[in-house]
């Protein structure tokens, strides 16, 4: 007889299985060897092109200079990742620092800074050097990953944030801005910028250079637009407990939705506004902790964001009629819902938003 504790690791063995054999669904790509001259020609003629998200990452005049000294060097150079898109040119998934610096140097006149080992180099242009090092130096090769054109934005971006050899990475709103560009994302953008909105989220400056709140909002539109109780395959349609991917695929689709129809853009404005002055008027502290601080915590803003908005949907007279929380609110079952603690799994996210939602109505047994 297998032990309960035996089922469990047979389980989870079994889950966690299929859930990497879902992952590498997900990547599918042929190798493929590119000359520099190639490279240098395909990136100048724009055909290989710099994703919007990464084009403001670049490196310095050390850095590129000791790149181009270990491509002289003949030393081995990492992988690049392509993708092809509809009209046949290549994204430039990761690489396009290596790509950027060949180009200035080969096209551009860049001149080579400090070097440590080929120190005679220094200041030398690619027209300095001799042809026949030139010639070398433009049939070196470079080795490719080229990506199905199937691979998602999601995924491409997810590649290019694990393995960027440039040491500055995109964070989530930058990489959403570049790569899924659409009414709803531009409504992000200026919802995040909102008077009222920033005067209730007192973050750090360097959460909000991190765009954070863009990541605030996105996560209230998503979650509102996605949020069907009534069927538990269906609550947050599409969402397995990794909250990226489905933000990814919400804006997809609901970027496409609101071009043909822009009456979404407007609805969805106005119910992000209609939350934040009823959590002005309901809640003490709004989205803040007591005592924490300039931090908005995810998962607290989530609950009574995105519960709050709902209990408006189930009834309008709550915003006529301001509820009362103080028995609920910062009470240990609230504290309990909305640790940070296996915060994106789609029980405890939907756990945290109906405790303020059904708080708010009167139904909260908690």
């Amino acid at each position: 007889m297998i032990s309960d504790k035996q089922q469990k690791i047979d389980s989870g063995r079994e889950k966690s299985e299929e859930e990497i054999l879902q992952a590498a669904k997900l990547v599918r790509f042929n190798v493929i060897d590119y000359s520099l001259e190639h490279l240098v020609q395909k990136v100048k003629s724009k055909e290989y092109y710099v994703p919007a998200y990464q084009r403001e990452f670049t490196w310095d005049k050390k850095k590129k200079s000791r790149f181009i000294e270990s491509v002289m060097m003949g030393l081995p150079i990492p992988f690049l990742f392509f993708w092809q898109d509809g009209d046949g040119n290549f994204e430039i998934v990761d690489g396009s620092q290596r790509l950027r610096t060949l180009e200035e140097f080969v096209d551009k006149g860049f001149k080579l800074g400090e070097l440590s080992i080929l120190t005679h180099s220094k200041g030398m242009k690619f027209d300095d050097l001799s042809d026949s090092r030139k010639r070398k130096f433009l049939s070196q090769s470079i080795r490719g990953i080229l990506l199905a054109n199937d691979t998602s934005a999601s995924t491409r971006t997810e590649m290019f944030n694990r393995i960027n050899t440039g040491g500055s990475k995109a964070n989530e709103a930058e990489i959403r801005r570049g790569s899924l560009p659409g009414p709803i994302t531009d409504l992000i953008v200026e919802l995040a910028t909102n008077e009222r909105f920033i005067e209730m989220t007192p973050i750090s400056k360097s959460l909000a250079d991190k765009r954070e709140r863009e990541e605030l909002v996105v996560r209230f539109l998503a979650y509102t637009s996605r949020y069907n109780e009534n069927s538990e395959e269906q609550l947050f349609t599409g969402y397995k407990d990794r909250p990226r991917e489905f933000i990814y695929k919400y804006l997809e689709e609901d970027n496409a939705k609101a071009t043909e129809d822009p009456t979404i853009v407007d609805m969805l404005r106005s119910n992000f506004l209609q939350m934040l002055d009823f959590v002005a008027n309901t809640f003490p502290n709004g989205f803040q902790k007591p005592k924490l601080g300039m931090q908005i915590p995810r998962a607290r803003y989530e609950a009574i964001a995105i519960g709050s908005a709902l209990a408006i949907q189930a009834n309008p007279l709550l915003l006529e009629n301001v509820p009362s929380i103080e028995e609920w609110l910062d009470g240990d079952p609230f504290i309990a819902a909305t640790t940070s603690d296996g915060a994106n799994t789609k029980s405890k996210l939907h756990k945290r938003i109906k405790f303020v939602r059904d708080g708010l109505l009167g139904t909260n047994n908690g």
